[in-house]
């Protein structure tokens, strides 16, 4: 268990949830997701309260359209805070990615083993600055559109972070040339 930052100064919680042989579990999880839903809703209380105010006042119908986009954008992000990513790797099967939003929506993705050809730590530009991101390099038909998948892409954690994984992967993994 390990507090670190990501590239954009977040403070995110490292845990190792279960370590074998054969199985890597690790969770990344947002420690400010409750402030960020917190911020997020006072602002779109606030929109509210203006186009209240707006229609009680002056009673005009279009400004109803100026609070629309400003209230569903804040609504989007609302409900698409991420709360965690985690990362479970079973050495001879697959390896599993999922997002937990705070909204209680999960996704997941899984990449068969035999699919991966590495896992690396790569440069990238975001937002006009280089950060680091870990990403499997994948072979075979089923990932010919896409042979770089980019894991833990949302909370995007620090180089720091990003080589504590990447080494526990590699331990579990230990990819045999192809």
């Amino acid at each position: 268990m390990v507090f670190l930052w990501t590239s954009s100064g977040k403070q995110i919680h490292v845990k190792i949830v279960h370590k074998s042989d054969n199985v890597l579990q690790l969770s990344v999880e947002n420690v400010e997701a409750h402030r960020e839903r917190h911020r997020l809703l006072i602002l779109e209380l606030g929109t509210l309260f203006c186009f209240a105010v707006c229609v009680f006042l002056f009673r005009l119908t279009t400004l109803h359209a100026l609070f629309v986009l400003p209230i569903a954008t804040l609504v989007y992000l609302y409900n698409n805070v991420i709360k965690s990513e985690s990362l479970v790797l079973v050495k001879d099967f697959a390896m599993q990615c999922s997002t937990t939003y705070a909204s209680g929506t999960v996704r997941n993705a899984l990449i068969p083993i035999e699919y991966v050809q590495d896992i690396v730590i790569n440069e990238v530009f975001y937002n006009l600055k280089v950060i680091f991101v870990l990403q499997v390099l994948t072979k075979g038909h089923l990932f010919r559109k896409k042979p770089v998948i980019s894991l833990l892409q949302h909370l995007k954690p620090g180089l720091s972070c990003l080589k504590i994984i990447y080494h526990e992967l590699q331990s579990v993994l230990e990819l045999q040339d192809c």
